[in-house]
């Protein structure tokens, strides 16, 4: 009898040690199953890249006005946009139609950026800003790239006056430049005034004002007399002769850029010297801006009274050519400018020497027509 029991008990033994080997062992292949192998364990954080990470080193917008001739008016406004050291620069620009809050007819028209051109049709719109047409391209950079900007709509407009304008027309440049601007920049330069001698020439004395700068002794007189191209006031091109003599009160309307230049560079071909005057028209401030930071003083067409828009007082049909005489535009010279406290420094043959908000001459300027001259 005790050696059956001795039997059962080692039997019951045997099968509770092999019960928790078996659990042992199936926990341990468990374990094995959800470790996860080295080679898909968390990988090793990686070092950081020494390279730094990729900045715009151009990113910049503005707007170029058609002439403010009539109450309906074309609006462009572009952006720029370059990765630093990548060739590419990106360009948009979208043309605004600026009306009154009425139905408005137009035609078809155009954007072109750096010649190439895009081409659309307008519907009737109504309200006071229309949308009219987007563009957007990409070109390679060479630098310091010069961008240009046209727009044009087949419109009729009727300016205060009565005349009819037909189509409207805008056009401007900007400077795609990865060198920084300097945050501020003064030139000194000699005040002139136009009183009592030119009551009306603004233009030539802001000339002999840049022509003293750069060591040339001229009176604004002088100037006037010898090399500035005169026509009667109510006959002229101011785009080929000045309008009147700027010795007159009354019956002189002034030139615009071609007529400043052709002076400077008479009068330089005459006296001697390697400098050249060239027109500015259509370029943007900040091109100008760059200009000053050169030592390179700007004449600028902008506002005698800048709280004032201007205006056309008087159309004329010269040669076939409507020329629109303006009022409240005065001719002075860009010499400074403070990106930080956004003003400019403006030497006005109508006062004196004296700073602007830099908003306000950047909207009068583009306004007149965005029309400037520089000697180099």
């Amino acid at each position: 009898m005790k050696k059956y029991l001795s039997c059962i008990i080692l039997i019951v033994l045997c099968i509770v040690c092999a019960t928790v080997f078996y659990v042992s062992a199936m926990d341990f292949e468990s374990e094995q199953e959800e470790t996860p192998p080295a080679s898909s364990a968390t990988p090793k954080p990686q070092a950081p890249s020494k390279e730094p990470p990729k900045r715009a080193s151009i990113d910049k917008s503005g707007t170029i006005l058609s002439e403010r001739l009539t109450n309906v008016n074309l609006r462009l406004e572009w952006a720029m946009y370059k990765i630093e050291s990548e060739p590419t620069i990106y360009l948009s620009a979208e043309l605004y139609l600026d009306t009154p809050e009425q139905i408005t007819n137009a035609g078809s028209g155009y954007i072109s950026i750096n010649g190439k051109k895009k081409e659309f049709t307008t519907n009737t719109m109504v309200g006071t800003s229309n949308l009219l047409s987007a563009y957007s391209l990409a070109v390679e950079s060479k630098g310091e790239d010069i961008i240009n900007f046209e727009c044009y709509l087949d419109i009729s407009a009727v300016t205060e006056s009565g005349d009819t304008v037909k189509g409207l027309f805008a056009k401007g440049s900007a400077v795609a430049s990865e060198k920084q601007l300097s945050k501020s920049h003064l030139i000194e330069l000699d005040h002139i005034s136009m009183f009592p001698e030119l009551p009306s020439g603004d233009e030539i004395t802001s000339l002999c004002m840049v022509l003293n700068y750069l060591k040339y002794d001229i009176d604004k007189c002088e100037l006037s007399d010898l090399y500035l191209d005169k026509g009667p006031a109510h006959y002229t091109d101011t785009e080929k002769a000045n309008a009147g003599n700027p010795k007159d009160t009354y019956n002189s309307y002034g030139c615009l850029p071609p007529v400043i230049v052709n002076a400077a560079n008479k009068f330089i071909s005459i006296n001697g010297g390697s400098f050249s005057a060239l027109s500015l028209s259509g370029q943007e401030a900040d091109s100008l801006y760059r200009l000053v930071s050169q030592n390179i003083p700007v004449i600028v067409w902008a506002c005698e009274e800048f709280d004032s828009t201007p205006s056309v007082f008087r159309t004329l049909i010269i040669d076939g050519k409507t020329v629109y005489l303006k009022s409240n535009v005065c001719t002075m010279v860009l010499i400074g400018y403070d990106l930080e406290k956004k003003t400019v420094t403006l030497a006005s043959p109508h006062g004196n020497v004296f700073d602007l908000d830099m908003d306000l001459f950047e909207l009068r300027y583009a306004q007149v027509g965005s029309l400037a001259v520089a000697i180099k």
